[in-house]
């Protein structure tokens, strides 16, 4: 049998990871028909549990919420469990191309790491590329800190260099070819990700033949949202019910469809100035424009020395040091977050749930 060729699509997070892989997914019968093969998941669109059995590295950032050392278990026993059956599937499709995405990859990896996906994928594939889409470093921060804090009561600085810190050891050491595009509406084929990774990276295929699919995903929270759901991990907001705090998936669940109905919910956006101070402490821009191609030209030459850079990012640490939160809205969040609360734990509603309804 012809050995099928592999593409890795590792993010980065917050360039439409989700988008792709959902178009994936719901097309698979499309795309088998076409050749290629989409690995499967279990209670994710990405294939983490995949990589988990690949790498052996435990997912990072996990909740604090969760046992990690118990979900990394799991995930590697669902990862070896998933990629015996994509054997399975490479071995009765005979395949010309076999697909794997998970944003969750665009970190640093070990050299252990590396070696054992090295010794798992090497035998297996004719070709293997591995592609990301890069996102300019502001817009990048506000969309990862949001994400973060959905999880977890601080959002992580990234790292000044944190393009090289990624692709300079994929490239070396991984297990093919690293290919870069960027993430921004105008650099996008047809100014859309699903359509652009089509294009590029699935010619056998017919992009207007794709269903696209909607799904609830990854949605935006105001900057109200977002303050909440940090004070309520860092235990200086309370829930207004024990229901929530049993499972803390209930309350960001409370605090997205509350925030969802009142009224002037808005997209974050930068504080003056913080453009600035993020693009002006990342010294891997140039390295990145040389080795890879990728240049973004919204991003200013900056009269910012980078110490300053640093100390001024360093200090973000609160909601409200990053985007403007609108206390009148905020204490209406919180209203409607007590108002559906009380709906929802009321006798009633506890009885229906007990009886299986809803």
């Amino acid at each position: 049998m012809k050995k099928p060729d592999l593409l890795i699509h590792i993010g980065h997070g917050k360039t439409g990871s989700s988008s792709i892989q959902h178009a994936l997914v719901a097309n698979r019968k499309m795309l088998e028909a076409a050749g290629v093969v989409v690995g499967e998941a279990e209670r994710h669109a990405n294939h983490q549990q995949i990589f988990a059995h690949l790498s052996r590295l435990p997912k990072g950032n996990m909740p604090g919420y969760v046992n990690a050392a118990r979900e990394q278990k799991k995930a590697e026993e669902a990862g070896a469990d998933l990629w015996a059956r994509l054997e399975e599937r490479i071995a009765k499709r005979s395949p010309s191309l076999v697909v794997l995405s998970c944003e969750n990859q665009f970190r640093p990896f070990t050299d252990a790491a590396f070696a054992r996906m090295n010794g798992i994928l090497k035998p297996q594939f004719a070709n293997i590329r591995v592609m990301a889409y890069l996102r300019a470093p502001a817009s990048y921060f506000l969309s990862a800190a949001q994400q973060d804090l959905k999880k977890r009561p601080e959002f992580e600085l990234p790292s000044a260099s944190r393009f090289r810190d990624v692709l300079e050891p994929w490239a070396s050491k991984g297990p093919g070819e690293v290919i870069c595009r960027r993430y921004a509406r105008e650099a996008l084929t047809g100014g859309d990700v699903v359509t652009d990774f089509i294009t590029h990276f699935l010619p056998m295929t017919d992009p207007g033949a794709f269903d696209r699919r909607s799904y609830a995903e990854n949605e935006t929270a105001s900057p109200e949202a977002m303050e909440i759901l940090q004070q309520y991990f860092r235990g200086t907001q309370k829930s207004p019910h024990r229901h929530y705090d049993r499972r803390p998936q209930r309350y960001k669940w409370l605090v997205r469809t509350a925030d969802a109905a009142v009224p002037g919910q808005s997209k974050p956006v930068l504080r003056n100035g913080l453009h600035e101070v993020i693009e002006a402490r990342c010294t891997d821009l140039d390295w990145l424009a040389e080795t890879h191609g990728i240049s973004f030209p919204e991003i200013d030459a900056t009269a910012m020395p980078r110490d300053e850079a640093e100390r001024r990012h360093a200090a973000l640490r609160d909601v409200r040091d990053v985007c403007t939160v609108d206390a009148t809205r905020k204490k209406a969040v919180l209203d409607e977050i007590a108002r559906r609360a009380a709906d929802e734990t009321s006798p009633m509603m506890r009885l229906r749930r007990a009886l299986g309804f809803r």
